[in-house]
């Protein structure tokens, strides 16, 4: 099959969108490869998929200076508003995300729990240059990658997904009627066996029919990972706080408004996002 890609960045709803990825490859029997950093695929991101084999890449933080290389592939790349990423990475580090394979965390999660907020939102416009930094790298005119926003993926999954796995080339639109189904559920239950164990044999699939990839996606809904909080409400102790569009204007002050264009220039601009 053609290789797939997810190109995603910090604090974009880069966890849920790999969920939903993952469940939709353990049906279908195709191989995900998370890779979070460079140091994951050795930086070689071609080799590595050329080595183990992949269907589908990962990378939550991608970065457009590790893709040259890669074969030809369809691919979608999901950008927030950076100023909500700001926000989102304060309270995550400050609390939530594992420091397990993040040690650069560890001093900064110290910092940040020696400050207030207001300066803690100062420290993590630099801090997190390293998760936007790529953004403004990244080429958004490439016909094989669909640009999306977060804020569009979050509002309207169902759609979205649908979208998704059709611009990839591997959604099945026909109608699954009862018939069809108990073929579709041994070759999925075979593929997941096969994650567990490679004596099990592998059914890969061509496509995923839309109707299952629906319900993966409600599945992997934000409520069922917020403890059933609805998307806007928030929870600081949560790794999926709040998942509110335009958090931002209830953080920034002045002095961080200032702070993030001389960092970031005019990426707020270039990305489409609402002007100060």
């Amino acid at each position: 099959m053609t290789l797939l890609a997810y190109y995603g960045h910090h604090k974009a709803a880069s966890t849920w969108i790999h969920s939903v990825l993952d469940a939709v490859c353990a049906d279908t029997g195709w191989k995900l490869a998370y890779l979070p950093e460079p140091r994951h695929f050795g930086g070689d991101l071609p080799g590595y998929v050329r080595e183990h084999g992949v269907d589908v890449v990962s990378f939550v933080n991608a970065d457009m200076e590790h893709l040259a290389g890669l074969p030809a592939h369809r691919a979608f790349h999901v950008v927030r508003d950076p100023r909500d990423i700001i926000v989102s990475a304060y309270y995550s580090h400050l609390k939530t995300h594992p420091t397990d394979d993040f040690p650069e965390l560890v001093p900064h999660r110290a910092a940040l729990q020696g400050m207030d907020r207001g300066d803690g939102l100062m420290l993590e416009i630099e801090f997190s240059a390293r998760f936007i930094d790529p953004m403004v790298r990244w080429d958004y005119g490439q016909e094989h990658v669909l640009e999306l926003k977060h804020e569009e993926i979050t509002a309207d999954p169902y759609r979205r997904f649908l979208e998704v796995f059709e611009h990839l080339g591997v959604l099945d639109t026909s109608h699954y009627a009862k018939k069809d189904w108990p073929g579709y559920l041994l070759s999925s239950a075979l593929n997941i066996l096969h994650r567990r164990s490679a004596l099990v044999p592998r059914r890969k699939r061509a496509t995923i029919p839309g109707e299952r990839l629906l319900g993966i996606v409600y599945d992997q809904r934000f409520e069922k990972h917020a403890g059933n909080r609805k998307r806007g409400q928030t929870d600081t102790s949560s790794h999926y706080r709040s998942g509110k569009s335009g958090d931002w204007r209830d953080h920034f002050e002045p002095r961080h408004v200032e702070a993030f264009r001389a960092r970031y220039g005019d990426l707020v601009e270039r990305l489409g996002y609402p002007a100060w």
